[in-house]
């Protein structure tokens, strides 16, 4: 399956990361859906990439000093959504979870756990610094848990890296997809994604080059040009 990934839901039409947002991708056809965790100061896990509310909500505080009522005294039809409403909606979707903190790794793995085969249907990542220690880590906590290397770096990851994070999925930016060796790191059987991508031009020719998924702001755009492409 070739993963048409929502970067953050529909955000050209919702707030990303909010219900409606997740609801829009998957309605238009996306077959996975890429959102950040974080927890609140009482230990509720909610869908948020900034630490803070500002740029979306126009408070100044941030997720980790609130608790998930403080959380939710604004927003109206755009509420920080809970990781458990998120898993009761969508119960046959890819998730490509992106764990913001290191605190939030274990509360999500065991609230994936809970709810039926959603840890199976689930990607994580960690693109942020000291993420990939945390995606080691994660490996020795739970080593059947899906893991992707984000890349940004334009040299391919090395074998000390790759053995001890063990990932299938390999995810560069695409402005380095050639540097970070996809062709070689797809004949060695890693899954590839590059995005997140806003240019229709980009994502033809990240399609043509031969990745496996691509993550989109876009998703209108993305879908249009996969069905354009004949290919499912």
């Amino acid at each position: 399956m070739f993963l048409t990934i929502a970067h953050r839901g529909d955000p050209l039409v919702h707030r990303e990361n909010t219900l409606p947002s997740l609801r829009s991708a998957v309605d238009k056809g996306a077959n996975t859906l890429e959102f950040d965790l974080r927890l609140t100061r009482d230990a509720h896990i909610v869908l948020l990439h900034d630490a803070g509310l500002e740029r979306l909500w126009g408070r100044t505080a941030d997720i980790s000093d609130l608790t998930l009522a403080e959380v939710r005294e604004t927003g109206g039809e755009y509420q920080v959504p809970t990781f458990d409403e998120v898993l009761d909606a969508f119960d046959d979707t890819t998730f490509l979870v992106d764990l913001k903190t290191d605190d939030v790794i274990t509360p999500a793995v065991a609230a994936l756990r809970r709810h039926g085969d959603a840890f199976d249907r689930s990607i994580f990542v960690a693109a942020r610094r000291g993420g990939r220690e945390a995606l080691i880590k994660l490996r020795a906590d739970a080593p059947d848990a899906t893991i992707g290397l984000d890349w940004t770096e334009e040299q391919p990851p090395s074998e000390e890296l790759l053995d001890a994070l063990r990932p299938q999925y390999f995810g560069p930016r695409w402005r380095v997809a050639d540097a970070a060796g996809v062709p070689t790191m797809r004949e060695r059987g890693y899954r590839v994604w590059v995005g997140p991508l806003d240019d229709e031009a980009a994502v033809v020719a990240a399609m043509e080059y031969g990745v496996d998924g691509v993550v989109a702001d876009d998703i209108s755009s993305l879908l249009r040009l996969r069905a354009d492409a004949g290919t499912s």
